[in-house]
């Protein structure tokens, strides 16, 4: 009993330190430069890194609730969300390691490296409330801008640009992939998962005058083996898939300026102050097809599409904390559970990073 507890101090702990993280860790948000910037030299660079962010993975921390669309074969237990989540999370960022200046030479003003992480899990409802195993993606990404340079000093039009990245996938667990049971079923608690994949996005932007902002882009994905540490488990093959298409689309609304009237509380006499609040407003759609054999996957129906639909509400571009819904249909994203298909639908917080 006394190792339970301390297991479950240690998961609370951890999640803690992911709050904190989420909290402390955003820069000043900016959605669209201001008509000021065009005074800035690098004001140029400034509009392509910017949408480059747009295209960043979502960060939040929100109140799932998650139901099967398939009949599970073997129900969850205990420790497996059998009675709920509280709460799941996703800190995900693009560190940037180099991007170019104003000043830079053409080849390296069209170029941004990054190394990106995402770590993403969920606190279930179950005796002693622990933590789900994590995924923990990590790994190197390129864009590369395709469109002219002068393209970043129009006020209308868009931008072309690639994206290449290579990540490792895992949950940082060593038991065994699947349960010990009968009838075969991942073991989400402790089973073993480890993956390694190369991406590539062709992505297209719109700019309407600077009013409203739309990015699509199509990409492939593909499974390789590091071997080594970072190998993949055997037990993915034609069974998890090896290839996916994939396809995102984000409409970004200009915010909208309202005039608010604020006692200033900074003075004896509390005159009132007036102050342009700018509130900001998006609906992001990502889908994935897996391609290829998975012939281990049980059923007829493999579940090959999952389609991610995300509306975010900024009350105030000018902070780092806003409002988000999420809903999902397809096989579940967190890492070994992904024989479970289901339905989840959340509401809470996404943070925003946007320094420069």
């Amino acid at each position: 009993m006394a190792g339970v507890l301390q297991k479950a101090k240690t998961e609370k702990k951890v999640l803690l330190i992911f709050v904190f993280l989420l909290f402390t860790s955003a820069s000043r948000a900016q959605i669209f430069p201001d008509p000021e910037s065009s005074n800035n030299p690098n004001h140029a660079m400034d509009r392509y890194h910017e949408e480059l962010r747009f295209n960043e993975p979502m960060m939040y921390l929100a109140f799932p609730v998650i139901s099967p669309l398939v009949k599970r074969t073997v129900p969850l237990r205990d420790g497996e969300g059998r009675d709920g989540y509280w709460v799941e999370g996703q800190f995900a960022h693009r560190f940037v390691a180099y991007q170019g200046k104003y000043y830079s030479y053409p080849l390296f003003q069209r170029l941004r490296l990054t190394f990106d992480v995402s770590i993403l899990s969920r606190l279930t409802r179950d005796d002693s409330n622990p933590l789900l195993p994590s995924s923990n993606k990590f790994g190197f990404g390129l864009d590369f801008l395709l469109s002219s340079l002068k393209k970043l000093n129009e006020q209308r039009g868009g931008l072309v640009w690639t994206t290449l990245q290579l990540h490792h996938h895992s949950n940082g667990q060593a038991d065994s992939f699947f349960l010990d049971t009968p009838v075969k079923r991942n073991n989400y608690k402790s089973g073993d998962f480890s993956a390694n994949y190369w991406r590539a996005y062709l992505n297209i932007s719109s700019n309407s005058a600077n009013t409203n902002l739309i990015i699509g882009g199509i990409g492939y994905q593909s499974q390789i083996d590091f071997k080594g540490p970072l190998g993949s488990n055997n037990e993915l093959k034609n069974y998890y898939g090896d290839d996916r298409w994939l396809f995102h689309l984000h409409w970004i609304k200009k915010p909208t300026i309202e005039t608010v009237h604020t006692v200033n509380r900074g003075i004896t006499n509390g005159d009132t102050v007036k102050r342009e609040v700018r509130r900001q407003f998006s609906i992001r759609t990502e889908l994935e097809y897996i391609t290829g054999d998975l012939s281990l996957f049980p059923g007829e129906n493999k579940y090959r599409l999952g389609w991610h639909n995300y509306l975010t509400y900024m009350p105030s571009v000018t902070n780092e904390i806003g409002f988000m819904l999420h809903t999902y249909m397809g096989r579940d994203y967190l890492n070994i559970r992904f024989d479970d298909i289901v339905f989840i639908g959340e509401a809470g917080l996404f943070f925003k990073f946007n320094s420069k």
